[in-house]
This record gives structure tokens, sequence and C-alpha cells, in this order.
């Protein structure tokens, strides 16, 4: 009875069917596996299903389309080639997706792109764990597994309509708002040549140190020094100037007397490469110029100094802007093995360029609180001891620990500039925040999903001189709310510069400031978002 139902024509059918597609079931199951993985180790996230059913249609369609087009003697070839890449991408979006909570954009480029080896060092060592090394292996291994015994098998029966049904689902279903934007290929595509398109024009802007303004003017007296710092991943939620409850910024507190410290000023975006371009340029488009061409427009001797390493692939976005500097120089370097100086190396630097004559604008971009937080502060700055474990995560007191000595540092360069006696300025900003366990399980800052206030919420603080404030009558309104994207127009304002480039109206020192939303990731209301 059983050899009879072994050559009944419709066993055999199915048999061949179920030969026919047995790698198609082995990929179902291998992501499904992959996806159940990820729900085990970080919890339901909506997004990660669509990104799952995504993988899964993508890896049909490739399939079906190899099948296609190739013949039988070809298929294990182009099938081999698609479960590696179908691998390849289920590793780096799992991996991405445990490590920050987020699905893999095109933002994830810019920051790949930009990131230097000490940098991608720092971050293996801060944020890798025995989850994510588990996840790996377990993928690798299964998917390993499919390839080496299951790809290369070839078939004799031609289910061709089944293949053309396989495409045809793919190409309509990609298409589908609530999944192309998870496509891996479609994110690599679309990073890539956002990147290389604001990469050429900053390179025009670096040969260019004047830009296309015409019509700008400054009155002088060459008495004029000021400085701009920028910090690196501080929240303000983390210093004490602002309420915290750790005393974080014992230096900056006792002065806060000759400060204004603004309580409601945030960053257009949680990562540096986009905040920092757009707090920069003085337009909706980087061809418009940035601040440092402007100033330099308006007879400013410009200097840029530096701890971030100037190296990413080539030079990074944020190098490019400052290269329209007239003097630059970069204290930290790109191996893997380097570990980034602290930001008091820094000093000296400053110290030097101050000696120039002539009205100066120094912009100082510091290292900060950026992650590995462990490294961003000597011993002697190991005021709360992870050891102890006072807080909920040791990466806490690391971090107030960090904020510390950041507080150390921008003190100093307030008492080197008010030591000059000169007409000067200090504003101290961060170019974004940090998440650092306060609303959610997590240190560090998201790209574009899975955000806090935090990520966004960022100190801004003035001292100025005796002789700035009586030649300069600046807005006080230290509660107003204000957005880095148009920090530019600020800085303008505050060094003077006449221009019709600048919009008086954006800058938050000037008396006629007109409130504008505030968008933070292009396209979410602030202040709609976090209910302020």
């Amino acid at each position: 009875m059983w050899s009879d139902f072994k050559t009944n024509p419709n066993f055999l059918i199915m048999q061949r069917f179920l030969s026919t597609f047995r790698l198609y079931f082995f990929i179902v199951g291998f992501l499904t596996v992959a996806y159940f993985l990820e729900l085990f180790l970080s919890g339901y996230e909506k997004y990660r299903l669509y990104n799952a059913l995504e993988n899964l249609i993508l890896a049909i369609g490739l399939l079906s389309f190899c099948r296609l087009i190739f013949p039988l003697r070809l298929w294990p070839f182009f099938q081999t080639l698609t479960c590696i890449f179908i691998l390849f991408i289920a590793v780096l979006e799992g991996t991405y997706f445990l490590i920050l909570g987020a699905v893999f954009s095109p933002s994830a480029i810019f920051i790949a792109v930009e990131t230097n080896l000490s940098e991608t060092f720092e971050f293996a060592l801060d944020y890798f764990s025995f989850d994510v090394l588990f996840y790996i292996f377990l993928i690798f291994t299964s998917g390993i597994f499919i390839i080496r015994y299951e790809a290369k098998r070839s078939s004799d029966f031609n289910f061709k309509w089944l293949y053309y049904l396989g495409v045809l689902g793919a190409i309509i279903g990609l298409r589908h708002p609530l999944l192309y934007h998870h496509n891996l290929p479609y994110s690599l595509s679309m990073g890539i040549i956002e990147y290389w398109a604001t990469s050429v024009e900053l390179n025009e802007q670096k040969s260019n140190k004047y830009g296309s303004f015409t019509d700008v003017s400054a009155n002088l007296s060459g008495d004029e020094l000021y400085v701009f710092v920028i910090g690196e991943s501080t929240t303000r939620n983390h210093m004490q100037i602002y309420g915290y409850v750790r005393e974080t910024n014992p230096k900056l507190t006792a002065i806060k007397d000759d400060l204004n410290i603004y309580k409601d000023v945030i960053s257009s975006h949680s990562y540096t490469i986009a905040s920092l371009t757009r707090a920069l340029r003085l337009s909706d488009k980087i061809k418009g110029g940035n601040i440092i061409q402007l100033l330099n427009a308006a007879n400013f001797d410009s200097f840029w100094l530096s701890n971030q390493a100037p190296i990413g692939l080539y030079e990074t976005l944020v190098t490019k802007i400052g290269m329209t500097a007239h003097r630059t120089k970069f204290t930290s370097s790109e191996t893997w093995f380097y570990k980034a100086p602290h930001d008091d190396v820094l000093l000296t630097h400053f110290k030097k360029f101050l000696k120039k004559e002539g009205p100066k604008v120094i912009f100082v971009h510091l290292l900060g609180t950026h992650a590995a937080y462990y490294m961003r502060y000597p011993k002697n700055f190991k005021k709360f001891d992870p050891d102890l474990k006072l807080s909920k995560d040791p990466k806490v007191d690391h971090y107030d620990n960090a904020v510390l000595y950041n507080d150390h540092i921008v003190r100093e360069i307030i008492n080197i500039t008010k030591a000059r006696d000169q007409k000067s300025f200090v504003l101290y900003f961060s170019d974004h925040g940090e998440e650092v366990f306060d609303e959610i399980d997590y240190a560090g800052h998201s790209i574009d999903q899975n955000i806090t206030k935090n990520m966004f919420e960022v100190p801004f603080v003035l001292w100025q001189s005796k002789s700035f404030q009586k030649s300069h009558n600046i807005e006080q309104d230290i509660n107003i709310k204000f957005s880095l994207e148009y920090l530019s127009h600020a800085i303008a304002d505050l060094c003077g510069v006449q221009s019709k480039a600048v919009d008086y109206s954006k800058s938050l020192f000037n008396k006629n400031f007109e409130l504008s939303p505030r968008i933070i990731l292009d396209s979410i209301n602030y202040d709609l978002k976090f209910n302020q």
C-alpha cells in the first residue's frame, strides 16, 4: 500500500514541490528564528516585525528572480550568493537593533562612514554584550548550515509560474510604506547618495573660506575674542547648573551669577553629523554657506581647535566645515589602539591661538562626554565611584564623572579668556544630548527611533566680559525656546555681523526673535512629542 502511495502522481508532484522549494522553507525558518531570538533578547517592537516581514519578502523575491533568469546549472551559485546576502542583512540589522534599539536607516550610513577606528574600538568595548555575541553566533551558525547544505542544491523540476509570483509579490510588497523604509539595500543606497552629495558640497566650501557672501560687514575694533565651545553627547539633565541632584558642575556653579544659563535649548538631531552640519549652516541647504565662512567674510580671524579625530573614511563632514577656518588644529588621531587624549590637551593650543593679533573667533570642539564614558576623564576626577553601586548602572557614574571633568574644561576656557581682558565671550553648548538610564534602560543616543528628550536637551551657557556687555545689548530671556537648527543666525547676531544671509528673527539673542516650531529628526515637532 505504501509502495502504491509513493508511486501516486500527486504524491510525486508534492515530493518534487517540497524538494524544489526546500531552500525557501529553510530561509523562512532562518528569518523566523532570527526574529524570535531578537524578541527573546530585547522584547517586542512593532517595527522589527515589519522588518522581519520585509526581509522574508526580499529573500523570496531574490531567490525566485535567480531561478527565473539563470539556467539550472547556475542555481547553486546564485542561491549561495543570495543566502550570504540574507545572512549579512540578518546579522547587521539584528545586531544594530540589539545594541541601539533601532532599525538600520540611511542616517546610519553617515555614522558608519564618519566613525574612526578609535571610536569603533571604544564602541565595541562599551556596547557589545553576551546577548549580542550569542545572537551573532546562533545566526551565523544556522546561516552557514543553510549555505553549506541547502543553497547548493539544485532541482530538476521547475515551477516557473510560482517564481513569477514570488518576484511580483516581492515588487508589490516592498513598495508598501511600512516595509520599504526597512529595506537594507534601500537604506544603504539612500544613505550613500545623501552622504556623497553632502560631502561634495562641503569639499567646495573647504576650498572657499569666504563663501559667496557679498554684503557682509561688522564693526570691529580689533579687540574681539569670541569663543564657541562645542560639547559632545552632553545632556543638560546631568548638569548641576540645570538642577541635577549630583554636584557635576562645581566650577560653573561657582560663577553662575556671571553666566546666562539658557534652560530650554535643544538639538535638531541626536547624533553629531546631522546636528552640527545643520547648526553651522546658514540656510536650509548646505549650498547657502556656513557660519565660519560668514565670519571670515566679516574680517574675523577664525580658528578651529578639535579633540575629535579628523579622519573617518576620509575627512568627517564636521571636519570639512571646521577646515573653512583660517587655522585648524586636531589633537586626536585615528588608530584603533590609540586612546584619545583628555580634553585638557586643547588648552595649550587654545592659549597659542590667543596670541594672534586682531579680531578672533575660536571654535573649540571637545570630546566631552562621548562614550565610552570611562575614557573621558582622568582618575583624579573619579568623584562618583562605580564600584560603590550607588546608581542604577555603573555607566551613570562614569557619565557623571565625565560631566564633572567637562565642567573643569569649560571653566578653564572661560578663565583663560577672561584673563585676556578683551571684548570677549564664551558660548558653550553640546552638539546633542544623551540618554543615561533616565527614561529608558539604555545609555547612548539613537539615530531615528527609540528617542528620548534627553538625547536632544542640551546645555547652552554664555559668559560675557564686562567690555562685551557694555558694547552689546543682547536679549537676556534664559527661558526662551530655541533649537540649534538656527544656531548660525544666533552666532552671527552675537558677533555683530550684518548680512542679508542672516535671519535675526531666528536669533535668541535678538529682541525680534520669533519662536518657530522646533523640529527634530527632520519631521517631528519636539514640543508636541514631549509635551513641553
